[in-house]
Formats: structure tokens, sequence, C-alpha cells
């Protein structure tokens, strides 16, 4: 069985439990609310940059990953249309029971179905890093979306060491680990697809690292 097919039980068998949120989803408590509350900062941050030119505010949102939908709700009661995609059957079910105003769709962020630029904006939380294809999973997101990403992994500090030989070594260990990513593995898949990239290590409200890894916003070249 693969990494992501092992993840992917992971999450069916959270989603029937009746366990809080954050538990559902991997985290903890405390870095759950972080990146939550920075994700909504964010987003409101890329929609009110487009102040002064109407055509690029934020009106369509994709979330792949989307677990129980709680990022879904907060950002279709911010005025945005919503739609939530995760590879996990029992997620989606959930997240359709608790939010049936709300679009849900099981589907595989390598291969989303839906046409290229299709949503305004793309936001995948803590996704990445249990993926086994990187690349792949970033490719079908650059594709998708119109104007901008925002994405947030684990941090990897970059020591020199190839990272395709720290993953291998990982899954010798671990049939399911999670993985750290440097910005450098990452931001050139975006510049190839022609967005722009702010990487963001700190939470400026507490003045300290982000518990849980860094993220990465990515804006489409405006000639592109």
């Amino acid at each position: 069985m693969s990494m992501d097919d092992e993840w992917k039980q992971v999450y069916e068998l959270r989603a029937t439990r009746d366990i809080p949120d954050h538990r559902k989803a991997c985290w903890s408590k405390e870095g759950f609310e972080e990146l939550f509350e920075l994700t909504l900062m964010f987003v409101d941050e890329v929609n009110n940059a487009s102040d002064d030119y109407p055509k690029s505010k934020i009106k369509t949102v994709l979330d792949v990953g989307c677990g129980p939908g709680i990022y879904c709700d907060a950002l279709n009661k911010k005025g945005f249309v919503v739609t939530g995609v995760d590879y996990s059957e029992e997620m989606i079910k959930l997240a359709k029971q608790r939010y049936p105003h709300i679009n849900f769709i099981e589907g595989s962020g390598y291969n989303l179905p839906f046409e290229n630029k299709s949503f305004d904006l793309v936001i995948s939380i803590g996704t990445l890093q249990c993926l086994s294809d990187h690349e792949k999973f970033l490719r079908e997101i650059c594709r998708v979306a119109n104007k901008s990403v925002i994405l947030s992994t684990l941090w990897r500090d970059d020591n020199g060491e190839d990272p395709k030989l720290v993953f291998e070594r990982d899954l010798r260990n671990d049939s399911w680990p999670t993985r750290e990513y440097h910005s450098s593995e990452i931001v050139p898949m975006f510049e190839r697809n022609g967005f722009s990239c702010k990487i963001i290590r700190d939470n400026e409200k507490t003045k300290n690292k982000i518990k849980d890894g860094f993220f990465i916003i990515a804006s489409k070249n405006p000639k592109l």
C-alpha cells in the first residue's frame, strides 16, 4: 500500500470517529487554530490587495484537502462561492452533512475534476505534507487557479541533503510519514506556472514561528 493510500485510510477512519475536528485533521488544537486564523487572514489580504482592480477580486474559492469543511464554511460566510474537494469519502460525507449548502466533491488532488483556471483562489492547508508526489499535486493546483494560491505545509531546514533521499529514508522507517519541505522545493513549481511567491514563516500576531510549518502565497503574474 502506498503512502497516499495509508494516509487516506487514516482520514477515512478519523472522519467517522467522535473526536474534535483538529484530531480528525491530525493536528494539535493550538496548531489547528493558528493555521485556521492565519489562512482566513491571508485570504482577506489577497482579496483586499485587489481593491483598486475590481476584476481581480476573489469570488470563487477551491479548498483542496478540505476535510470536514471547516475552512469552506468560514469562507462561505465571508461571501465567497466555495467548493471543497477531498480524497476521503467519509470526510466528504461529513462535510455534506454539516454544510449542505456548500459544494463538496470527492476527488484526488492529483487529478482535480475542474477546467483550467476554474477558481480565483485555491487554498490547501496541510495537505502537501501527506502526499508522495508533491510536484503532480502542485501542478494541478496551479492549473485550476486563476489568480492566487494559499498553501501551507511543514518546514524543513535546507541542510544540503537531497530531499528525495530524505523522503525515501523516511518511507523505510514509516509507511505514512509527514513530509517536510524547504521552500526551494515548492517555489520553482509555482514560478514555472506563472506565479510569484511570498513565503511566510512567522506569525506576526504572536511574533513566533508558525507552529506547524509555513505558508506560501502565490499570485498569478498579471500578463498570464
